[in-house]
């Protein structure tokens, strides 16, 4: 929804993938304004209500597909029920934000949490012109997804763009006046805000499933590798369940569209009678935070740490192109390669430059899922022009370093 905050996009409907006239065309029903509050396995049935009615109703399934996902999480602090605290997340969500970002009285925001989510609004809200404050819990922004090399970069340009960037930090207390915000207190310092931005993340909404099918401790979905859940007939995707994570070969929350459009196919083809089977997400994303394009898959420095891997990386900055090449052709690019130092196995890259490169990750990715070597890498085959890359393409160099580093010791 940034596009819409940052007025790229001018109508916030437009931002779908699909409508209910479009799937009414393609021969689904689909029912507005309705939630399933209850599922009983034993008699296949759901227990429906009408929210503009209010009436409620069962109706039969041979085959269920839970598609439920997530809810923004707001911390049970003080003062966390005062006007001008939101939530990011959703279309109604967005409208709101973007009206606030218009709203001259608005001139303080704080984001509160550093992840994809709340870099997403900070970056809005700083393009509209507002003073922001990001305070997050760990010592960076998007520690999930980048390595210090990478963030310490964007953290200037944080600064260039009138964000204050607020690490280490946990937060305390909304502190407000006549019913709206006016501050927000952490364990160590006091920020004064207009408007506030929860970015915490999110949780599964399965609190209603509790008892019904099989959930792990933090509420997420048990499924196998065709989306079946502990009950018989019932199928679960999205950004409530768990996915085999394969740079750790465990498995983990992924909460990622391109992850649930595969699963909703994947339970589809199973419920029609195939045999097909999931075979893992490596967690790949990207995000362009100010000028800098940056994407990242499997492991990095902070969730390598929680696996068993003898691991080791190589950092490299280097051209995009050539340098005969003129400079508004080319670009600094930042780079990174995780792997095993047992048997050389990929586990996982970051890939940051004003020039877009994220496209190369892909390469990674589905190197990881292969089950490739950073050898595999380093003589990879990708085509070379001068205007597109050069004759060793980056992920070959990264390939390149990780040998060499290994050889050397």
């Amino acid at each position: 929804m940034h596009l819409y905050l940052e007025g790229i996009v001018d109508d916030v409907d437009s931002i779908r993938y699909s409508s209910a006239e479009s799937m009414r065309r393609r021969g689904v029903e689909v029912f507005p304004e309705t939630e399933v509050i209850k599922v009983d396995p034993k008699n296949h049935t759901i227990r429906v209500k009408d929210l503009k009615s209010g009436e409620e109703r069962d109706e039969k399934y041979d085959k269920l597909i839970l598609g439920i996902g997530s809810t923004p999480f707001l911390p049970d602090i003080p003062g966390n029920d005062l006007e001008n605290i939101s939530l990011y997340g959703g279309r109604d969500c967005s409208v709101k934000l973007r009206k606030k970002i218009e709203d001259p009285d608005i001139k303080n925001v704080v984001v509160v949490g550093g992840g994809y989510i709340g870099v997403e609004a900070a970056m809005s809200f700083a393009i509209g012109g507002k003073n922001v404050t990001m305070i997050n819990r760990s010592d960076r922004p998007l520690q999930v997804n980048l390595d210090k090399e990478f963030t310490d970069i964007l953290l200037e340009e944080f600064k260039k763009h009138n964000i204050v960037f607020k690490g280490n930090e946990d937060l305390k207390e909304y502190k407000g006046e006549g019913g709206k915000v006016v501050s927000v207190i952490t364990d160590k310092e006091e920020y004064p805000a207009d408007y506030v931005i929860s970015a915490l993340g999110s949780r599964p909404a399965t609190k209603w499933l509790e008892n019904v099918i099989e959930l792990n401790k933090r509420g997420f979905i048990e499924i196998d590798d065709h989306m079946k859940t502990s009950e018989e007939d019932i199928y679960a995707v999205g950004g409530a369940t768990l996915l085999r994570y394969n740079p750790s070969e465990n498995h983990a929350n992924i909460d990622l569209a391109t992850n649930a459009r595969k699963q909703g196919r994947i339970a589809a083809k199973n419920i029609m009678g195939e045999d097909f089977e999931y075979k893992g997400t490596q967690g790949t994303s990207g995000l362009k935070v100010f000028d800098y394009y940056f994407a990242s898959t499997g492991l990095n420095e902070k969730t390598a740490e929680h696996t068993d891997y003898n691991y080791d990386s190589v950092y490299l900055e280097t051209l995009a192109l050539d340098e005969y090449l003129p400079d508004d052709m080319n670009a600094r690019v930042y780079a990174k390669l995780y792997y095993d130092k047992d048997n050389h196995r990929v586990l996982g890259a970051q890939i940051m430059s004003k020039k877009d490169l994220t496209a190369h990750i892909q390469a990674v990715s589905m190197a990881i899922r292969g089950r490739l070597s950073i050898e595999d890498l380093a003589y990879g085959d990708f085509f070379f022009q001068p205007q597109f890359n050069r004759p060793w393409n980056i992920i070959n160099e990264l390939g390149l370093a990780a040998e060499k580093k290994e050889k050397c010791k």
